[in-house]
């Protein structure tokens, strides 16, 4: 199907042409027909095959009619991703916005958007305050649907489709997923046509490398000798041929050791040009951030290696993806983070690690996690064909690789609606925005629901029974003639936290205000993802918890949430002591990406604390208020009226504090060559310093 073919304006269809796209792949087709007859789809397609054009040709039908539209993803790094790709259209008029994070902010003005790019969390937040935001909405789409059977965001992402459908029949919906086996069954619960298809514009090969011999699924065999780094051979070889690699293995510590060993079989195959791009790529890394990650990555790239895991910081991610994608690195060493939905396909992949811990002991991965990885390999444009390569270190383990991931069939998409946890949140939301106001809407609710659908929602009854009274006891809920949420439980859902988070936090209200026993309450709330205490500081945990004044103790929480809440707090409270980022991630053993994503929660729940306190007549709910800045900036009390300046951050306002300049008022009557004077105050800052003041 030519693009000629799809009713859109040339201009319009100009914008996909100048990316090289000429025709429709099958499966395109097909969802342009259903999609231009208005119906709902659930595509099932392999990774590359084009799911991004079949949304965005939805959501230009819809901004063509005047109609509305929502992209939903899982991941922040996907949603800037499609936000960036989506602002190609704002030359026609299109109007896109970006809603991530900030759960208790007021959305009325994505009404004046004409496509708002949100995670699911968000999308349930912006329903939380304004469910009749889902009238303003034309078209949704779903991007990796399959993630309805992931234990932590499936739930959200339900819950969501559910609320929009219910409140807004007319939505069209467009699920997007590169490996749904069951992918009928979600068509059938969105009254949506369903369109699978295995076809891939890069044909992909599968395979099993076990000693000096791929095995491939199409029966052929290709014999590559196997070196001390088991598959350090098979990586040169590839890269030999002109290939990239992602290499996925099951902890950071092995994505960093074994991009470290093979740096120099890389290195050495890289040409003189690529090298010289490289080194710059390096010297801005060590330019631009300074982190303990920076030296071994700076040092990895002028090599055409480098590790990816969710420790490193926003910029060394984007630096290392981007330059991937511009073809300079050649293999990246990543854990699987890496492989859920980000758009950074290779020629190879090669999954080394088939096992994760789970918290209790090693366990192997779903199918369909590995194939989602496998799936990653042969880029349009670059590739004839793809190679996915699963590496086994013995026979038995081989054999055992190729019947279960090559040859097996993947899972089917299961709901996880029914964890308490999950049941929990959504059933006090449902009634804190007023969707339900009785015990039977609260099940005709459920039956709508992808687990309503393949499950009799009876098995649910004594669940949501139970949760009912637990929010009937512990008051964020009124049950008279109307199920009612009370002050405290509407503002507990707006606040988007855990009702249980709540009850934690009560226990510190009583308590004289101490910063270290409120740091430790919300760390053990269920919100807080607590660092894990090893065995060997178990110790000295324990000497902390002596030395502190404690609001929550071993018997609220399990003992491993509790002594991790305390390693937590102390990672937050050297943080706000104005402890370099350098030395708490050496001292903890922790990644600079972990300690920004602990601080931005640590923000969200002291806020939550505090908004909460103010309901349940806290009185020192502005000191908290106060600690949450210092937590949010990682500074100490003095610096907080300086260091929100845009620019300033915590180093630069400490600086400015020890040169004399510990106010407002010192600093608007300050003079550019005073502040200059300052280290790391340049003129160009030091004109938008006074500028803004």
């Amino acid at each position: 199907m030519d693009l000629d073919e799809i009713p859109l304006e040339g201009d319009i269809i100009d914008v996909f042409r100048d990316e090289g796209i000429r025709y429709l792949y099958p499966p395109q087709k097909d969802a342009m027909d259903e999609i231009f007859r208005g119906n709902n789809l659930v595509v099932s397609i392999p990774t590359a095959s084009g799911k991004s054009l079949i949304a965005y040709m939805a959501i230009l039908r819809a901004f063509k009619r005047g109609l509305k539209s929502v992209y939903i993803v899982p991941l922040r790094a996907l949603a800037m991703e499609k936000y960036d790709e989506l602002k190609r259209f704002e030359k026609f008029g299109m109007k896109v916005a970006l809603s991530m994070g900030d759960y208790d902010s007021p959305s009325g003005y994505l009404k004046h958007y004409d496509v708002v790019v949100a995670t699911s969390e968000k999308m349930d937040s912006i329903l939380r305050h304004d469910i009749d935001y889902a009238y303003e909405i034309g078209v949704v789409v779903a991007d990796e649907i399959h993630l309805l059977g992931e234990e932590s965001r499936g739930p959200t992402l339900e819950m969501v489709l559910t609320k929009l459908k219910t409140m807004n029949p007319e939505i069209q919906f467009i699920g997007l997923s590169a490996t749904i086996k069951n992918s009928d069954e979600i068509a059938s619960w969105l009254e949506a046509k369903s369109i699978y298809s295995e076809f891939r514009p890069v044909p992909l090969k599968l395979g099993v490398y076990h000693d000096s011999m791929i095995r491939y699924d199409d029966g052929s065999e290709e014999g590559i000798k196997r070196d001390a780094l088991g598959i350090g051979n098979l990586v040169t070889k590839r890269i030999e041929e002109g290939g990239q690699l992602l290499i996925f293995v099951n902890r950071r510590k092995s994505a960093e050791s074994l991009a470290s060993k093979l740096q120099y079989k890389v290195g050495s195959r890289l040409s003189k040009e690529e090298k010289e791009e490289l080194e710059k790529i390096s010297s801005r890394l060590m330019d631009e951030e300074y982190t303990i990650y920076t030296e071994k990555i700076a040092k990895l790239l002028v090599h055409g290696v480098a590790f990816h895991h969710a420790g490193l910081s926003n910029f060394q991610r984007r630096l290392v993806e981007d330059s991937f994608k511009n073809r300079l690195l050649k293999v990246i060493v990543a854990t699987p983070t890496l492989a859920a939905g980000i758009n950074l396909p290779s020629r190879t992949v090669i999954v080394r690690d088939l096992t994760r811990y789970d918290g209790f002991s090693s366990v192997p991965l779903p199918v369909m996690e590995v194939r989602q990885m496998l799936g990653r390999a042969g880029r349009p444009k670059y590739d004839r064909f793809g190679e996915g390569i699963i590496f086994a270190r013995s026979e038995n383990k081989a054999e055992q690789y190729f019947e279960m991931y090559i040859k097996g069939e993947i899972e089917d998409i299961r709901s996880k609606l029914e964890n308490e946890h999950a049941l929990r949140v959504h059933t006090l939301a449902l009634i804190a925005s007023d969707m339900v106001n009785h015990e039977d809407e609260i099940l005709n609710f459920f039956r709508n629901t992808f687990y309503g659908f393949k499950m009799p929602v009876e098995n649910l009854e004594h669940k949501i029974d139970f949760i009912l009274d637990f929010l009937e006891e512990n008051e964020f809920i009124e049950r008279k003639k109307l199920i009612r949420a009370t002050k405290l439980g509407k503002r507990v859902s707006d606040l988007y936290i855990d009702p249980e988070s709540a009850i934690i936090f009560r226990k510190c209200y009583d308590e004289p205000y101490d910063p270290f026993c409120i740091l430790h309450t919300i760390s053990c709330s269920p919100d807080m993802r607590t660092v894990h205490p090893k065995s060997s500081e178990l110790n000295d945990l324990f000497v902390v918890t002596n030395m502190n004044s404690i609001a929550v103790d071993e018997f609220d929480v399990p003992s491993d949430k509790f002594f991790g809440a305390i390693k937590t707090s102390l990672i937050l409270q050297d943080w706000m002591n104005e402890i370099p980022q350098d030395d708490i991630v050496k001292k903890y053993d922790i990644g600079p990406g972990d300690l920004h994503s602990m601080v931005e929660i640590a923000d969200w729940l002291l806020y939550a604390f505090a908004e909460i306190g103010k309901v349940l007549r806290y009185r020192e709910h502005r000191k908290v208020e106060a600690l949450r800045m210092r937590v949010k900036y990682g500074v100490r009390e003095e610096l907080l009226p300086i260091v929100s300046i845009r620019g300033i951050g915590r180093v630069r306002a400490r600086r400015l504090f020890d040169y004399g300049f510990d106010s407002i008022t010192k600093l608007r009557n300050a003079t550019i060559s005073e502040l200059t004077r300052i280290p790391g105050i340049g003129e160009k800052l030091a004109r938008e310093i006074i500028k803004q003041l």
